[in-house]
């Protein structure tokens, strides 16, 4: 039986043709992508609120100045769970692998963007997609824990975990 259901889970990893098979690739692909968003920001909210997961998270949040490096800064547990994350809600609909490996690329691209310590100004695009601004307010360590969306902060918005960003200023490094 656990042979059975490990050969199952590896076919739904790799076509997701079990879940959605009558969806089209592209389909599939957008779902394996905000099942993954939706995945990822749990993974991140459980990072900030449960003490075990925070010892590994707060390797990112080590109080530095932003900088594109810290998209980077991260501890392998953190790695690892982010993974599993979206590895499976994105076989869970049937975007398979492939639609998770891109997310896993478009996500790390975009989190070097967020950490750039741009100075970005908070405008009304931080309702649509996560800016540096929404992100800097998420690593405020003078405020509670807020904004834990990758790149749709409707998910924050949703969950009342979204919080006004504030002006980015350039800091000193």
């Amino acid at each position: 039986v656990a042979a059975a259901a490990g050969l199952l889970a590896v076919e739904l990893a790799i076509t997701g043709a079990l879940i959605v098979p009558a969806a089209g690739a592209g389909a599939r692909a957008v779902a394996g992508w905000l099942a993954a968003e939706v995945a990822v920001y749990a993974a991140h909210v459980a990072m900030h609120r449960l003490p075990w997961l925070w010892r590994f998270h707060r390797l990112h949040h080590d109080g530095a100045p932003l900088a594109w490096a810290t998209a980077w800064r991260s501890h392998p547990v953190d790695v690892l769970l982010f993974a599993l994350a979206i590895a499976g809600a994105s076989a869970a609909v049937g975007g398979g692998l492939p639609a998770a490996a891109w997310f896993v690329l478009a996500r790390r691209a975009w989190a070097v963007v967020l950490h750039a310590n741009l100075a970005w100004p908070p405008t009304a695009l931080d309702y649509v997609i996560a800016t540096p601004a929404f992100h800097d307010r998420h690593h405020r360590e003078d405020l509670p824990a807020a904004n834990f969306s990758t790149t749709l902060p409707i998910l924050d918005l949703v969950c009342g975990t979204y919080r006004r960003a504030r002006p980015v200023v350039t800091r000193a490094r």
